[in-house]
């Protein structure tokens, strides 16, 4: 109790010594300071902010920061529920610096600064310096208003702070930084590139057609005259509706030095073929809807792109081969394919997740489980994918690699299993290995062995759905591909 007595001599004496010190410069504007950090506003403005104009990497940062706001703002609440401090008494701060009279909630500990705490850590988990140095001037600057306007004690900030880094704690185990979505996954270094700078010997084949509409968009005209600026002696080869991809890929890749690809997964799959077929280094240049392979390599720009072949940077990543076809993110079988068709139809106009969602929850309702041998054993399987090197996951999704080149395929098969097969197949996606027992298995593997006795025969490879055959091997190419790589990759 001494103790206690002590500290809150203390926490008056420094309170006083803010309030009553004469600051006219901060007195003006401290109170609006306060009132502008109403309801968590600067940090949702902020996180609107980087959610719209940042990459991948921002947009996490964003929603950990948020989500460590929101955490610090409710367990603040909950403690000044317990605590009951009351609050300073303000008639000695004047007018201007508290036009809270009537403020009467509980003083301890402060909400304002719990919340812009959490925020700050959370940004700082991973973003750039200077954002992290922006933002965590202005959480100071929350909490020292909250003194100096006459609302909090010093020893309510001071709690306000642990309780916001105790949130930004949390919200970073919950949403981690992912280093690779700043410099890509791992790859085998494959030394320096000898290209011409201007682009000599490289063709670019652009697909211009924008999802399945056939029709130019606006970006790949973008990407087309960017990519004619940046390198003004390389061969531009725009595809047409009519064009047979494969067929145009093979006789650019046979004419060139260097093959580039500017479209979705679906275009850089075909251009990664006639790479290999032809030993030439892959230059990925990111202009689809979702681009995956893109991004996990560290290519996350059209910008970022060319600037890694300016760099000359290559590396040798993992492929992946079913049934006379490489796929260089996943392949998928069972309803997959059709869920896969259904996704990308949604994609466009509600988002990746909410697309998967609703086009799982379409399968689980209609399509029936596909009887196969996986391995030589007998199953039924709602849908399954099998990806080139580990995979993280969200909700048994494929998410992002933290390497290229380790060798493995990523194997999830959900099976149907009696009785009510579509409600235990959605609790072995919502629990797992908790509840599902067999129903739903993951492992990582060299080889697998499909066989589908009926047809049709669906595979999804790297987002297109084709027809396999009869019986099918999944198996690993280990560092076949050459693919330009950002600098920060060495």
């Amino acid at each position: 109790m001494r103790l206690l007595q002590r500290l809150q001599r203390i926490d008056k004496r420094v309170y006083d010594r803010v309030t009553r010190v004469g600051t006219p410069v901060l007195d003006g504007y401290t109170p609006k300071f306060v009132q502008s950090t109403d309801n968590m506003a600067p940090w949702v403005l902020v996180s609107a902010t980087l959610a719209v104009t940042g990459g991948p990497r921002l947009r996490r940062t964003a929603l950990r920061a948020i989500a460590a706001a929101g955490i610090a703002n409710i367990a603040a609440t909950g403690i000044k529920y317990l605590a009951r401090r009351p609050r300073p008494d303000s008639s000695a701060v004047p007018e201007a610096r508290f036009p809270y009279r009537s403020y009467l909630s509980s003083s301890f500990p402060s909400g304002h600064t719990a919340a812009a705490t959490g925020y700050a850590g959370g940004v700082a988990a991973d973003a750039p310096l200077p954002l992290s140095v922006l933002v965590s001037a202005m959480a100071g600057a929350v909490g020292f208003s909250r003194v100096h306007s006459g609302v909090h004690y010093p020893g309510d900030v001071l709690g306000g702070l642990a309780v916001g880094a105790g949130a930004a704690l949390l919200a970073r185990a919950l949403i981690p930084p992912r280093p690779e979505l700043v410099f890509g996954a791992n790859t085998i270094p494959a030394g320096e590139a000898a290209v011409d700078p201007e682009g000599a010997g490289v063709t670019v084949v652009v697909n211009p057609r924008g999802g399945d509409t056939g029709v130019p968009t606006l970006t790949t005209a973008d990407t087309t005259t960017r990519v004619a600026r940046q390198l003004p002696r390389a061969r531009i080869v725009p595809l047409s509706a009519d064009d047979d991809l494969p067929e145009v890929m093979d006789k650019a890749a046979r004419d060139c030095e260097v093959l580039a690809v500017a479209g979705g997964d679906g275009t850089v799959n075909a251009g990664a073929t006639a790479a290999l077929a032809h030993d030439r280094p892959l230059l990925v240049l990111p202009d689809g809807t979702l681009n995956n392979f893109a991004r996990t390599l560290g290519l996350t720009s059209v910008e970022i792109a060319l600037r890694a072949f300016a760099d000359r940077r290559l590396a040798r990543v993992d492929v992946g081969e079913v049934d006379g076809n490489i796929f260089l993110n996943t392949a998928s079988f069972g309803s997959y394919p059709r869920m896969v068709e259904r996704r990308d139809r949604w994609t466009g106009r509600i988002g990746k997740w909410p697309a998967f969602a609703l086009a799982l929850w379409r399968d689980l309702r209609e399509v029936k489980p596909t009887p196969a041998l996986v391995d030589g054993r007998p199953a039924k399987v709602w849908w399954a994918f099998v990806g080139n090197c580990r995979y993280r996951t969200h909700a048994r999704v494929p998410g992002l690699r933290e390497a290229l080149d380790d060798g493995q395929l990523d194997v999830r098969v959900l099976c149907a299993r009696s009785p009510f097969p579509r409600l235990r197949a959605l609790a072995d996606v919502l629990f797992g290995r908790a509840v599902s027992g067999g129903g739903y298995t993951e492992r990582l593997t060299e080889s697998l062995a499909l066989a589908i006795p009926e047809e049709p025969r669906l595979l999804a490879v790297d987002g297109e759905v084709m027809e396999g055959s009869p019986t099918m091997a999944f198996r690993k190419r280990p560092a076949a591909l050459k693919v330009f790589v950002p600098l920060d990759k060495g």
